[in-house]
């Protein structure tokens, strides 16, 4: 099980099928990993600068075991949190 909060500094891009939407380079942003069932977590993550006001998502992970079989919320599940499951032993060799 997995409940952790980290702090990173990213680059962030917001798009649509129109284009890019926003784009934002050096943005401190909180990272929130919960896990309350053996086969399901969630994740939020926000700019820590507005509290989530400039830039928030969040969404669902599935597990079978310690692999990551799927995802929710975000057309591309951030590096971030990927690495921070993998430092948590999760396999996440799909996601990649």
């Amino acid at each position: 099980m997995i409940n952790t909060t980290e702090n990173h500094t990213v680059g962030l891009t917001l798009e649509n099928s129109f284009g890019v939407l926003a784009k934002q380079d050096g943005v401190e942003i909180e990272i929130n990993i919960r896990q309350n069932k053996k086969d399901y977590a969630s994740f939020e993550f926000y700019d820590t600068e507005t509290g989530g006001d400039a830039w928030y998502a969040e969404g669902g992970l599935w597990f079978e075991g310690k692999e990551l079989t799927d995802y929710d919320g975000v057309f591309e599940l951030p590096t971030e949190i990927i690495n921070i499951l993998e430092k948590a032993g999760y396999d996440c060799d799909e996601m990649k």
